[in-house]
């Protein structure tokens, strides 16, 4: 009966580890965690985690993977769908990376040098992740672009600045700030429209 919830609870037990390590990350620095950290914030031993993980940087991989995963499936669909304007796509594009950011801030760590932590291959297949995401969003400027309501010279670079600037917005903002999260998107949302002269 152990055994049976015990595998019943492996994909909510595997959450809560990665939660948790994503958190301690955060806090503490990825060299500063050790597998031990993880698994006591967990709740569970380390010859429990090491069932789940085989080391660190696996947790580490899993996060960065499972947080990529999410995001194009919450982004990718919104910017392929041609029965809306390409500006209406960004302007909600613009909405949801910011708040997915925000709400998933100690698991974006894709961006963070920690990525280093990871072996080749994790690490091209974490750019492979970022770059679809890119083009997407590259594809719909230039649709925009070609059906007249962008007016940029080279959608790759409008590409780059229009990112930069969203992922850039992680860095100071705070729910505790004087600019509530609603009033971020309102404004960042004119500012890619303004870049974009839509």
């Amino acid at each position: 009966m152990a055994r049976k919830r015990s595998l019943d609870e492996g994909p909510v037990l595997r959450e809560r580890i990665m939660g948790q390590a994503s958190a301690l990350f955060q806090e503490r620095g990825y060299a500063a965690t050790s597998i031990r950290d993880i698994a006591e914030a967990a709740g569970i031993s380390s010859s429990t985690m090491y069932h789940y993980f085989q080391n660190k940087q696996e947790v580490l991989y899993a996060i960065i993977t499972k947080f990529m995963a999410d995001f194009l499936a919450a982004t990718v669909p919104v910017l392929q769908d041609r029965t809306r304007p390409p500006t209406a796509r960004i302007r909600e594009i613009v909405r949801v990376h910011l708040e997915m950011s925000d709400d998933r801030r100690p698991e974006l760590l894709i961006g963070n040098p920690i990525r280093y932590a990871l072996s080749p291959d994790q690490r091209r297949e974490g750019i492979h992740l970022q770059k679809a995401y890119h083009d997407a969003v590259r594809d719909v400027i230039a649709e925009g672009c070609a059906t007249g309501e962008f007016q940029v010279d080279d959608a790759g670079m409008a590409t780059m600045a229009v990112l930069d600037m969203l992922n850039g917005v992680r860095e100071w903002f705070r729910r505790s700030g004087p600019l509530s999260r609603d009033e971020v998107v309102h404004h960042y949302t004119t500012f890619v429209c303004k870049i974009l002269r839509a």
